[in-house]
């Protein structure tokens, strides 16, 4: 059996064609039970919940999983990582699956930042009105931060039971939540940044499937401050594909040893 980490819709399509190229069982893993309805395919298994790495270890020899595809958010650093070690300490292939960034053009506004702290620390710099696209995973950083405490800071997330009861708990007002499923178009992003009054957009990386690139030009259209929050380190050593006909190619190489 083959086991993908999706925590995106490229994971999950990925999944299905993974399934679909090697006719071998697949199993899916995701975090929650949205993710898991939006997992569900035939002829694939679906996981829901968070796993350490023992807990991955021990799916992998209840499955009897013979590859690994972590196909995670390219900002789950944390996921990879412990991903990558429980394949090695179970002696199974692991291969990484990570979108193409977007590249970033020039622009006289544009910030580049390593992580969430920074772009907390220089958003409050550059602007009152600061709208996050970055997503629930680490709004207790923004959320927390000093350099925001006088700012109006609106933030984007998907707006399930759990994201929203962690955002009640982080005290953040309902008026500067926007809960919607993405990707968003150009015009949904313009829309969004021009009726908020915003002046600064922090965003991450996340490439054409994270709609990357009609926040960063909607942004640019509005004349905006932008921070970007760089990847982290990618899974150095590590097999790393960005499109499935990667995938098929190694497949061929490895299928007759993984039986």
């Amino acid at each position: 059996m083959i086991w993908v980490i999706a925590g995106t819709l490229d994971g999950r399509t990925l999944a299905v064609d993974v399934q679909k190229y090697t006719k071998e069982k697949v199993i899916v893993s995701v975090v929650s039970q949205y993710g898991a309805q939006l997992a569900a395919h035939e002829g694939i298994e679906v996981h829901t919940g968070r796993l350490d790495k023992e807990a991955m270890k021990d799916l992998i020899e209840k499955k009897q999983i013979s590859l690994l595809i972590d196909a995670s958010h390219p900002y789950a650093a944390v996921v990879t990582a412990t991903a990558r070690l429980a394949a090695e300490e179970a002696q199974i292939p692991f291969i990484r699956f990570e979108r193409k960034e977007v590249p970033l053009p020039v622009y006289d506004k544009l910030y580049r930042v390593a992580n969430e702290e920074a772009a907390a620390e220089l958003a409050g710099t550059l602007g009152q009105r600061i709208y996050l696209t970055t997503g629930s995973k680490t709004m207790h950083v923004f959320a927390s931060a000093p350099a925001l405490q006088d700012k109006a800071v609106w933030t984007r997330v998907l707006p399930t039971a759990e994201v929203l009861t962690m955002m009640e708990e982080l005290h953040v007002s309902p008026k500067r939540i926007i809960g919607m499923q993405g990707p968003f178009s150009y015009d949904m992003n313009r829309i969004m940044f021009k009726d908020t009054a915003a002046d600064v957009v922090v965003m991450k990386n996340s490439g054409l499937v994270g709609g990357s690139d009609t926040k960063l030009q909607a942004a640019m259209d509005l004349g905006l401050a932008v921070v970007v929050i760089d990847r982290p380190e990618p899974a150095k050593g590590a097999k790393t594909i960005t499109e499935v006909r990667e995938f098929y190619a190694l497949w061929e190489e490895m299928k007759d040893g993984l039986h």
